[in-house]
């Protein structure tokens, strides 16, 4: 019995070695999820936004993330009504990315831009946080999103229902 103990140790050290170190760690790691949002929108804002409706509005969103590391931009564009200035233009990064069944959260801050609200002065956001929500629906999608600028508190993978309906849509969401 001590025989089959001393050489069966010895076979199972030899195993262990000659085992590539991805076959093992691969059957002991979970797959990571992956999520995606890309695309862009842009449209004509409803009655609903009260002060700013019948303004254009432009989203563009590159954002990746395997559930641990969240990677992508943003860019965000608001023309003011016929001759009045743009209420806002800013650019930043995707800090947290979410995903399933077509609908895509994503947070990120501004690292570079403005925004021009009537009565108030033109204001550098950068800093600011935001947050996109999309569901994507072929042609059809809808968003919403929200501004820690305008005082929308906005934590990390955090949304709101993506009830804004642009008039043109090429978002993918995957996840």
């Amino acid at each position: 019995m001590r025989r089959t103990i001393a050489l069966a140790a010895p076979i199972a050290a030899l195993a262990l070695l000659t085992t590539p170190a991805a076959a093992v760690s691969d059957a002991t790691a979970p797959e990571r999820p992956m999520y995606v949002l890309h695309g862009s929108a842009s449209g004509t804002l409803p009655e609903s936004f009260g002060q700013w409706a019948g303004e254009k509005v432009r989203f563009a969103v590159d954002a990746r993330s395997d559930g641990v590391k969240t990677q992508g931009t943003f860019d965000v564009f608001h023309a003011g009504k016929p001759g009045k200035p743009t209420v806002g233009d800013f650019q930043g990064r995707i800090a947290c990315l979410t995903a399933g069944d077509g609908i895509a959260i994503a947070t990120g801050v501004i690292t570079k831009g403005y925004v021009n609200i009537e009565g108030e002065p033109k204001t550098d956001v950068s800093g600011k946080k935001v947050s996109f929500t999309v569901h994507d629906k072929g042609r059809r999608d809808t968003m919403f999103w929200m501004w820690e600028f305008l005082g929308a508190p906005v934590n990390d993978c955090q949304g709101t229902a993506p009830v804004f309906r642009p008039s043109k849509s090429s978002f993918k969401v995957k996840g």
